[in-house]
């Protein structure tokens, strides 16, 4: 049996180009002209191409030009020349598609009202149209020629994994998965991969084995080559394969090999062994790695070479891991398990490297800080870590805010070293081994094989140079906005250093006004008033204390000019180029051109001569001239914002607390003024207490002198004075008396009203009207006291 497909293995060995849109008419030459002829009507049914061509059918696409539906309809073309056994496995296709139904498998349905005209004895298949075009398509793609990206294999893998399990749980098995039967469809958010074709599906028997030869050479299991036995597992190895090649962007097993070589060589293999290939000696060699490059992250490479190992084992009994405890293939557990991890990207931009660190739930910041420091050795609190919203990782809570769920576009967290702000560029990547041997000899020849092969690595090289500097722009726009954030906080600190200022120097100069109004006052009536030295001191003390205002205003007027300074560089570095944003025009142009020199190297006819490395040399020479020019200029711009981040932080902690002085200050001026009302108010107690002292005084000497100018009435006829005399003599005393009181009483009360005009303080006002009242009160009493006496 392997002798028989040896031809056809051979025909395969090349990568296999996609169904073409607009195939020629004699590769469908067993159909009616009428059924390809693109533009036909059939109701309202438009054909608008022919989409491709499988073993037996061709597939078409037709357009509703009134609703904009579209269907893919599938017809046999070989028409009565089919066997029984074709006919069988078509009516199997038909029935199959029709009563699945998964989002990851293409669903059947009913043909719709207008076509059913195109069949004929065999029935029609109605296919939902998934306009991506098949994974072919996409492997053919320049781009991919090293493999496709981390998030769209995870995203095919998810995918077709899925609809695998499906029909397996449906005791269906594919037998012919590979590219070409995969097929795209675009969501909201990434694209959808969906299975298609199951011409050569096989439900499974109660015995769970089929015998029967049928898919493509190239996807095929071992067992499949030599008419064995088999079971679901081979659509184990099927799968593996092709996810092994849009992981590297290329089969695992010697895929330029005959059947029967290939069985043979093959068969050697370890149950670990995922790929192999030709040493420089010929030699067949066989690893448990990837092919490098590729697109993976290392943690993600190391996940998915562990599940190559248990997809791609020989012994189809042992082949997927066996089953778990729930009964569920340990291939797809695992697979599983890899797909939900959250992996987060962290770019050490000092080395413009990328660290790639699982992050569980559990994890907690101080944990993934320990495991950086292992990557990079950087302790800890040297770390300044920055999302990609310039925002720093809060510390308490757990490491997977360092994650986002994974999209077309990476999400990095950016890591720098604290005070670095001297970024220089180091020695970029290394050209791959055999980019090397093509630079240093552009007109050496090698086999198709080998040019292929190092055409792909130099696309990769110029793809992985221009995809580390926009890592590099996105690093400067999380610093940049970071900085920005902060320069906010510092802008309005600022504002409030510079307002506090303004107020604490008016209430300085009103206070100080006042103080030397009540000292000239205080000298003006300390002849032959009221003195206290104490006090006089602790006033001259304050006029002298309050003077070193002027030291922190001319404090807070210099941190302005530094943070204007400072403000200045931010608003050139806003006006960079570089804080564009913007993918370097000039690495652009490298890889595309390297992309084109590969895809014309693939399509060139076999057996041509070979086309020339000078171009390719140039692509890549320039793509490291610009790409060192390039990164040199973007990490000076990014150490000029590091800088300007550097001394925000260096300055916003001096503005803190100039502010936090100013409240102290200000907080000082208000109690050296109740001081000074209290000295004052004391002052005025003292004089009061002394005219009430001496209102007394007066009333008793009068009352001591008394006896002595007022006879009895019991005294002889001699007396020179008479009662009647000396009631008036003591009323006109009173009358003397009181007038004093009142006297004493107005002059305190101007003192007071004098007082209360010199200093404008609300607080004061009312504290010396409640003291007037209370004042006046007692020198009513006093004076009603002295009345009665």
């Amino acid at each position: 049996m392997l002798q028989q497909h040896q031809q056809q293995m051979q025909g395969a060995t090349a990568v296999q180009q996609p169904y073409p849109l607009s195939p020629q008419p004699q590769q469908y030459n067993n159909f009616p002209e009428e059924f390809l002829q693109v533009g036909q009507r059939r109701e309202r049914w438009i054909l608008d191409r022919t989409l491709g061509s499988g073993g037996f059918g061709t597939v078409t696409l037709w357009k509703n030009e009134v609703t904009g539906e579209e269907v893919a309809i599938k017809k046999c073309r070989l028409g009565g020349n089919m066997s029984h056994k074709n006919c069988q496995r078509w009516q199997i296709e038909v029935d199959i598609m029709k009563r699945l139904n998964h989002e990851n498998v293409v669903s059947g349905c009913d043909v719709p009202v207008g076509l059913e005209s195109l069949k004929d004895d065999l029935p029609l298949l109605a296919m939902e149209y998934c306009a991506g075009g098949d994974l072919r398509k996409v492997l053919n793609n320049p781009k991919n020629c090293c493999g496709m990206s981390e998030f769209e294999v995870r995203c095919l893998a998810q995918d077709i994994s899925s609809a695998i399990e499906y029909l397996h749980n449906k005791r269906i098995i594919h037998r012919d998965l590979k590219p070409e039967n995969i097929v795209l469809r675009s969501a909201e958010n990434r694209t959808i991969y969906k299975l298609i074709d199951l011409g050569y599906a096989k439900e499974l028997d109660q015995s769970s084995v089929c015998q029967s030869f049928v898919g493509t050479l190239q996807y095929l299991a071992p067992e499949l080559f030599v008419g064995q036995k088999y079971t679901q597992t081979v659509d184990y190895w099927s799968f593996g394969t092709v996810i092994f090649e849009c992981l590297t962007g290329s089969r695992p097993f010697l895929p330029s090999l005959s059947p029967v070589r290939w069985h043979k060589e093959v068969n050697q293999k370890s149950p670990d062994d995922i790929c192999a290939y030709f040493d420089n000696n010929a030699e067949i060699r066989f690893s448990k790695k990837l092919f490098t490059p590729n697109h993976l992250t290392k943690i993600m490479q190391n996940y998915f070479e562990n599940w190559l190992k248990l997809m791609l084992r020989w012994d189809a009994k042992s082949r997927g891991g066996g089953l778990s405890e729930e009964r569920r293939p340990n291939c797809f557990v695992h697979l599983k398990s890899i797909l939900s991890l959250k992996i987060s990207h962290i770019l050490f931009v000092e080395a413009n490297r990328l660290i790639s660190v699982p992050v569980p739930s559990t994890q907690t910041m101080q944990d993934l800080q320990r495991i950086i420091e292992q990557e990079t050795k950087i302790p800890p609190l040297d770390q300044d870590i920055l999302l990609a919203s310039g925002l720093s990782p809060d510390l308490t809570k757990p490491a997977s805010q360092c994650w986002s769920e994974p999209g077309e576009e990476e999400w990095l967290v950016f890591l720098f070293r604290k005070g670095d702000t001297n970024l220089t560029y180091k020695r970029g990547k290394q050209l791959p081994q055999m980019v090397q041997h093509i630079v240093k000899e552009p007109k050496t020849i090698l086999t198709n094989a080998e040019q292929r092969k190092a055409w792909a690595h130099a696309v990769f090289f110029c793809q992985e140079q221009n995809l580390d500097f926009k890592r590099l722009i996105g690093s400067q726009r999380a610093t940049m906005l970071s900085l920005l954030r902060s320069n906010s906080e510092f802008v309005r600190m600022k504002s409030k250093m510079l307002s506090d200022v303004g107020q604490m120097m008016a209430r300085k100069d009103h206070f100080k006004e006042s103080l030397e109004l009540d000292i000239a006052k205080y000298e003006d009536q300390r002849g032959d008033g009221i003195t206290s030295d104490l006090m006089f001191s602790k006033w001259q003390k304050t006029e002298d204390d309050i003077e070193k205002f002027n030291e922190l205003r001319d404090y807070a007027l210099k941190l302005e000019q530094d943070a204007n300074a400072l403000q200045t560089k931010i608003v050139e570095l806003q006006k960079s180029p570089y804080a564009r944003g913007k993918p370097s025009p000039h690495l652009n142009e490298c890889e595309e051109k390297a992309r084109t020199l590969f895809s014309q190297l693939r399509q060139a006819p076999r057996g041509n001569n070979l086309m020339e490395h000078t171009q390719m040399v140039d692509a890549v020479t320039k793509c490291i001239l610009f790409r060192d020019r390039s990164v040199a200029e973007m990490l000076a711009h990014i150490s000029k914002i590091c800088s300007c981040r550097a001394h925000l932080n260096q300055i916003l902690p001096h503005i803190q607390r100039c502010c936090d002085d100013i409240s102290a200050a200000c907080k000082q001026l208000s109690s050296n003024q109740r001081s000074r009302q209290q000295d004052i108010w004391k002052l005025i107690k003292v004089a009061l207490g002394q005219a009430k002292a001496l209102s007394r005084s007066n009333s008793q000497k009068y009352q001591q002198s008394m006896p002595q100018q007022v006879q009895p009435v019991n005294h002889t006829p001699m007396s020179i004075t008479s009662p009647s005399l000396m009631q008036s003599l003591t009323r006109c005393e009173s009358m003397r008396i009181m007038e004093n009181g009142k006297e004493q009483a107005e002059r305190n009360q101007r003192m007071m009203k004098q007082i209360i005009m010199e200093d404008q303080s609300n607080l004061i006002s009312s504290s010396l009207d409640e003291l007037l009242n209370n004042q006046g009160t007692d020198m009513d009493n006093d004076i009603h006291e002295t009345n009665l006496t």
